[in-house]
């Protein structure tokens, strides 16, 4: 196949990956001096300066800095101390690496000394370029372990009843705190509190797992709180998913339990623990029931002013129960925390019956509500959300089933109150309140926006504006299904890791926001889920069981692994999972026949399509590509052996798949729908003679016989529109993207939608109707890689090499991109007229890329200069420009070879 078939480079045999790190990297401009400037944003394990790090071999990644064009990393260094002090003489106490020829710098793992768990260290980086000059050292940048072995842990599982409650541990320490720090963990969520102080910004905490299998735990720094004399640890703990009942399943535990374990040291070498034990004090609480579908009631009568803090009267206290709790692993919450984000205002606020309230946060949105009032003690305010409104004003709450989704508060009395849930969230645009004492304003309510708290790394806009709003209600999607698991949607009685839906839209999320370690998370999750025959559910964590899981679902595994290798360049996840995957891989092997996969798992398909596209065929498809991506994960692995197994087994599947499915008559695969068609375009199952009538085929599905719209449902969708631009047809591509009629995106905008809904279908009843579902937004990923021409090369792993191609699409005037990769930042921004087409990139130190420049088709006599130097003229390419190594014609591109910097291309003609 030649290059151009790539052109969605996230299409075909590979799914471009355009992942961006963590942290939210700065794009780095070039240094005033001439030569390399000090690395920047370092990171340990995808992390600025985590505390709780619980590997032995932690990696570390920088970006670098050069004011010069096509520069790259010839050597590094990298120093680790167990003081700050030691950095500022250049000594590394715990590991110097020496100058460590090579040019890797995002996947770097340290390889000193044991590091001790519970303790900081400090470390910072320098660089050589190619020409072997150094750079200055970076910034210093540090990491905290957590508890590195589980003999570390002394703390046992405590509880205080079926809805959790309050406790508290009062203890002395003996002179001036030098460090401490404390662990907590939960089968539930929790508050810390530690003199009266909330520790932390973290919500709805620790994140989801499968709780027997594994049970995440956070690691805080006390040393700035604790003090001389009396301390006081405090913990409010709520049910939350543990013990949560979903779809009459078993709950997890019957109570929720907590895990606390606090290491100090004080002048002169004390130490002091405190760990969760019998000798705790516990107590009801003010939070009268929680739970993540109900909500939660809140009875301020309760509270108890003081009991976070020490010389509290604990005298009616009980002692706090001891449970066995989950003798799963503990492992560190090393990811971005669910937090609460940001503050909605409302927009209106209409009072459809007396005494109802309606407040209009404008925007679909994961989270909360708080609330302001002021009344009489035991006066009982009630916030119910829903996402829609009945035409009378009252808010409809039929699409979210089962789920009570309310809040209620009960005053304390005395002045005036505020109040927000702690351990529930909602999916809402809309707050209903009721028992309001007087008439609420517009003040009364605020909507507070709850999500994991990844950054934002990529940005697209377009000239065409439905583009720019679909871009929008993706990320708003996004967002609100993040919550420590990539949930289907965040407002009825589901809220499930559902892997099919994970899967769709992990290219996108990995282009919007920096996922890496929440998605390095996600993987281990899976391989805890994963069955003792090789099968993974089809929801994970495991909650909602079935044993006839769609392979749509369950290639999330070895997809997810693929991304994390493709994105970020993350060999050790590949090796973590080698073992799970290839247990996966024999699974599927087992339930086909003559290399076709012959057993029907699910119900699923192409899940809400329109037009249906046969069931085992997709299934045929899913099993093909999961091997061949586990030939691709032997051969990264230098497996050999294992490599050429799955590889000739792959051929096998490939052949088979084309004689029972492909119909030479017709070119059709299958039935011949969208879905269909694009799905072997998309793997390049045609034969060469037969591709262009296969891309015929749906070209005119799309273009004749429906009109400009899409049939498929959103497992169909993820490759309709790279196989369009893979095959020359991006017009088509973008034609669907700006349609605003039924059935489409645009069509959702042009309903009011503030995020994706659940079906092409606008459908406000109950059953299956989700107004804020992600699983169709898989078409974000093609606005960075195919209009704005962000992808990688097919070897381009970690955005080592990189391939701008934007689709110069009819009706569309410029785009621009931006990804600030685990590499560095790269743009694309292009623009065209009548005379040609101007075309600016940003490549990032340590990377090169072959840039392809749209070639009108209607020019001719054309030119191309690059900042005002000539390197096209008369078909040919003009050398001397610095960074540009070559340039040739290419179908209907001119592709340029540059190294990293930036570049301003104006191609011009008559």
């Amino acid at each position: 196949m030649k290059c151009h078939c790539f052109r969605l480079l996230g299409a075909l045999a590979r799914v471009s990956f355009l992942l961006t790190p963590i942290g939210g990297w700065n794009m780095l401009c070039a240094d005033t001096a001439s030569g390399p400037a000090a690395p920047d944003t370092l990171r340990c394990e995808y992390m600025e300066d985590p505390l709780g790090v619980d590997t032995s071999a932690p990696r570390f990644a920088w970006v670098l800095a050069h004011s010069e064009r096509a520069e790259k990393q010839s050597a590094y260094q990298v120093l680790v101390a167990t003081k700050a002090e030691s950095l500022t003489q250049d000594k590394g106490d715990q590991w110097d690496s020496g100058k460590v020829a090579g040019d890797d710098f995002t996947q770097v793992a340290y390889a000193g000394k044991p590091l001790d768990s519970g303790r900081n260290y400090w470390w910072k980086v320098r660089y050589w370029d190619k020409e072997d000059r150094a750079s200055e050292y970076s910034r210093p940048a540090h990491f905290g372990t957590a508890l590195l072995k589980p003999s570390d842990w002394k703390a046992s599982w405590m509880a205080a009843g079926d809805q959790g409650g309050e406790f508290r541990k009062q203890f002395t320490i003996a002179g001036k705190v030098n460090s401490a720090r404390v662990y907590v963990g939960a089968l539930g969520y929790y508050e810390l509190r530690v003199n009266g102080h909330r520790i932390g910004h973290k919500a709805l905490d620790p994140a989801w797992t499968t709780y027997p299998k594994r049970v995440l735990y956070s690691t805080y720094d006390l040393t700035s709180v604790l003090k001389q004399g009396e301390n006081v640890v405090a913990v409010m703990l709520a049910g939350g998913w543990a013990t949560q009942e979903v779809d009459g399943s078993q709950v997890y535990y019957k109570q929720p339990a907590v895990l606390v374990q606090m290491n100090a040291e004080a002048e002169g070498g004390r130490t002091v623990s405190v760990v969760s034990d019998a000798t705790w004090k516990a107590v009801a609480g003010p939070v009268v029931e929680s739970s993540v579908y109900g909500g939660e009631v809140y009875d301020a009568r309760k509270e108890t002013p003081g009991w976070d803090q020490s010389g509290f009267d604990e005298s009616t206290w009980r002692a706090a129960q001891v449970v066995e709790g989950s003798a799963g692993a503990r492992s560190s919450e090393m990811m971005p925390a669910i937090q609460a984000v940001d503050e909605i205002v409302p927009v209106r606020m209409n009072s459809p019956n007396p005494g109802v309230y309606v407040f209009d946060m404008g925007q679909n949105m994961s989270g909360w509500a708080r609330l302001s009032v002021e009344g009489p003690a035991g006066t009982k305010v009630q916030m119910r959300y829903s996402e829609l409104l009945y035409d009378n004003g009252m808010i409809n709450r039929e699409n979210i089933r089962g789920a009570k989704s309310r809040d209620i508060y009960i005053l304390r009395g005395g002045g005036e109150e505020s109040y927000e849930a702690r351990f529930t969230y909602h999916g809402f645009r809309y707050v209903e309140v009721t028992g309001f004492p007087g008439t609420p304003s517009l003040d009364s309510i605020r909507g507070r926006l709850v999500h994991t708290a990844v950054k934002t790394i990529g940005s697209f806009a377009a000239s065409t504006p439905v583009l720019n709003d679909i871009q929008r209600i993706i990320r708003w999607s996004q967002l609100t299904n993040l919550m420590g698991v990539p949930t289907d949607c965040d407002q009825r009685d589901e809220r499930w890791g559902w892997m099919g839906d994970a899967q769709a839209s992990a290219e996108e999320a990995m282009m919007n926001f920096d996922m890496a370690a929440f998605y390095a998370n996600f993987i281990r999750d899976i391989g805890d889920a994963q069955r003792d025959d090789g099968a993974v559910p089809g929801t994970v964590p495991v909650k909602y069981v079935s044993d006839e899981t769609d392979l749509g679902w369950q290639t999330a595994y070895p997809l997810l692994v693929k991304y994390m290798w493709e994105e970020y360049g993350d060999r050790r996840i590949i090796e973590q999972q080698e073992a799970g995957l290839k247990k996966y891989i024999e699974f599927l092997r087992r339930n086909a026949k003559n290399d076709v996969f012959a057993t029907k798992l699910g119900h699923e398909g192409d899940w809400v399509e329109l037009a249906h596209t046969p069931h085992d065929y997709i299934s045929d498809f899913w099993y093909l590509y999961d091997v061949e991506i586990m030939a691709g994960f032997e051969k990264v692995l230098g497996h050999t052996a294992d490599a050429d197994m799955y590889a000739k087994l792959a051929g096998n599947i490939r052949a088979a798949l084309n004689r029972t499915y492909f119909h030479p008559d017709t070119a059709q695969y299958a039935n011949g729908t969208q879905a269909a068609n694009a799905m072997a375009l998309f793997l390049n199952l045609p034969p060469k003679d037969r591709r262009d009538d296969v891309a015929e085929n749906l070209s005119n599905d799309v273009l004749y016989f429906h009109n400009m719209h899409v049939t498929t449902g959103f497992i169909g969708v993820k490759f309709l529109m790279p196989a369009l631009t893979a095959t020359g047809r991006s017009d088509l591509a973008y034609d669907l993207a700006v349609q605003t009629t039924y059935p489409s995106w645009g069509y959702m905008i042009s309903r009011g939608a503030t995020t994706l809904w659940e079906l092409w279908q606008e459908k406000n009843g109950p059953r299956m109707n989700s107004h804020d579902h992600i699983m169709f937004g898989s078409v974000g990923a093609w606005l960075y890689q195919a209009l704005a021409g962000i992808n990688q090369e097919p070897d381009g792993v970690g955005y080592r090499h990189i391939r701008i191609q934007p689709q110069a699409a009819h009706g569309l005037q410029w785009a621009s991109g931006t990804v600030k990769t685990i590499r560095g930042t790269v743009e694309s921004s292009w623009t065209h007229d009548a005379n040609g087409v101007t075309l600016h990139v940003h490549i990032p130190a340590g990377a090169d890329a072959r840039v392809m420049l749209p070639r009108p088709k209607q020019l001719s006599g054309i030119t191309v200069e690059e900042n005002g130097r000539m390197v096209w003229e008369n078909g040919e390419y003009m050398s001397g420009d610095p960074g540009i190594t070559g340039a040739v014609s290419e179908d209907n591109d001119i592709a340029f070879d540059v190294g990293s910097g930036e570049y301003t291309f104006t191609l011009r003609g008559q």
